[in-house]
């Protein structure tokens, strides 16, 4: 058998090795379109930040591991075109830009995606950015350590660009988020905007919603950034406005896509079309409460896709149900986490909902340190089962999200889970968890 992988990161390289240990005679051929295999991109910021000085620890697993396990792999190779019919793969060699067409018997789609560029005039000046790879927060730090850098403009509120404000506000630098929606962090509900965007102003971040970039200002180097409200100061711009599916390559294969791209897959990472599979960030994954296709470019999605498809590579009924979407971020010092469903997103599926918010004490008054935690439980009216949570605090609401998350996985009731024996010590904890005080109010 033969399998080809057109991309090398987390989900790729899962099924590229476990197809590798589970079937040594099965050829299995890699086009990846950088130099780089298997790394931990949430790291990024950490790294542009000085959390962590050393750029290699984000790497994984080099190239020359997964070739002296057996796997062709070749980098710098992108993937142009793909016949469905003839079953072969068409890449292009981006060092000498001969094209190499290699046939398969199952082909597997892991191009992951891209940084969307919004149509901003002057992005392509020096000290302009996107962050996807350990070469982007590289030359991002480099150049954010210049003297001459003391402004920097952050395009987007989402995940990638509060952990950068916290990079920055380390770096000593002054910040300007700018947001062109209502709010920062649109995966959290509006009540919880208020403490995303008091935790950014107590550090000197400034965030600046409903406003659109127009243009980036400066001669060949950037010096500012224009919007539709103002002109702010920046020798450093970085641009995060969310990301695209690298799947343009499968026009006129009949793969199924959504509107973005991303490859509709089920639960084995079957597309549409026979021998086609897909994972990762240029995939859907089910929601595991509503059983629909959703796009979550998640790092845990997606090295969840890569086990279970070499599992079905392998021969392998192996089947992955779906996911919650749990997700944490840390704005500076602020812990935001969620799971499941919200409200609007409950009753947009036809589930019957109902929601309980309240805020306690992460440790009882008598023990030093804790602090308020923002508690939003989403349960089913009817039957009380747990769909979803949004947490937020200083502390806490990382750890406790993981909680909520296997509680709406197993099927579990807001009044189980209030009554739950979960353990308590004051350094820890209250006697009764905060979570379990909202799940409480559920009657």
């Amino acid at each position: 058998m033969k399998i080809v992988i057109a991309g090398g990161d987390a989900a790729g390289m899962s099924a590229a090795s476990k197809v590798r240990r589970s079937l040594p005679d099965a050829r299995v051929v890699v086009f990846e379109r950088t130099e780089e295999t298997s790394y931990g991109a949430c790291g990024l910021p950490y790294y542009i930040g000085g959390v962590n000085d050393d750029a290699d620890k984000i790497r994984i697993r080099r190239p020359e591991a997964f070739r002296k396990s057996g796997v062709d792999l070749r980098t710098q190779h992108e993937v142009v075109a793909v016949d469905a019919a003839a079953r072969t793969v068409t890449a292009r060699d981006q060092s000498s830009g001969a094209l190499v067409t290699e046939s398969y018997d199952e082909l597997v789609v892991a191009t992951g995606a891209s940084p969307i560029l919004p149509p901003v005039e002057g992005r392509e000046k020096a000290g302009v950015f996107t962050l996807k790879s350990i070469a982007d927060a590289e030359a991002i730090r480099a150049w954010a350590e210049r003297p001459e850098v003391t402004d920097v403009v952050i395009v987007g509120a989402g995940y990638i660009g509060l952990e950068l404000a916290e990079s920055f506000v380390r770096l000593g630098k002054r910040v300007n988020m700018i947001e062109m929606a209502e709010r920062p962090m649109m995966v959290m509900d509006a009540d919880f905007a208020p403490l995303i965007t008091d935790a950014l102003t107590r550090h000197g971040v400034v965030l600046r919603t409903r406003e659109a970039v127009k243009a980036v200002s400066g001669g060949d180097r950037a010096a500012g950034v224009v919007t539709d409200k103002g002109e702010y100061p920046a020798q450093l711009v970085v641009l995060s406005v969310g990301v695209r599916p690298n799947t343009s390559f499968l026009a006129g294969t009949g793969v199924e896509l959504l509107r973005n791209g991303a490859v509709v897959v089920d639960g084995q990472m079957r597309s549409s079309v026979p021998h086609i599979f897909a994972a990762g960030d240029c995939a859907t994954i089910t929601n595991k409460v509503t059983g629909k296709p959703v796009y979550l470019p998640l790092g845990t999605n997606a090295n969840k896709q890569g086990k279970v498809l070499g599992e079905v590579l392998c021969g392998q009924d192996a089947r992955l149900e779906g996911v919650l979407g749990t997700s944490m971020c840390r704005v500076i010092d602020l812990e935001v986490a969620r799971t499941g469903l919200n409200e609007a997103e409950a009753e947009a599926a036809g589930i019957p909902v109902q929601v309980v918010k309240t805020t306690a004490h992460t440790k009882p008054p008598y023990y030093p340190g804790g602090c308020e935690l923002t508690i939003k439980l989403f349960c089913h009216a009817e039957t009380k089962a747990l769909l979803g949570a949004q947490l937020a605090g200083l502390e806490g609401a990382a750890s406790r999200i993981g909680m909520c998350a296997l509680a709406v996985d197993a099927g579990v009731t807001c009044p189980q889970l209030a009554m739950a024996d979960l353990g308590y010590a004051p350094p820890f904890n209250y006697v009764w968890d905060p979570v379990q005080l909202a799940a409480g109010m559920v009657k």
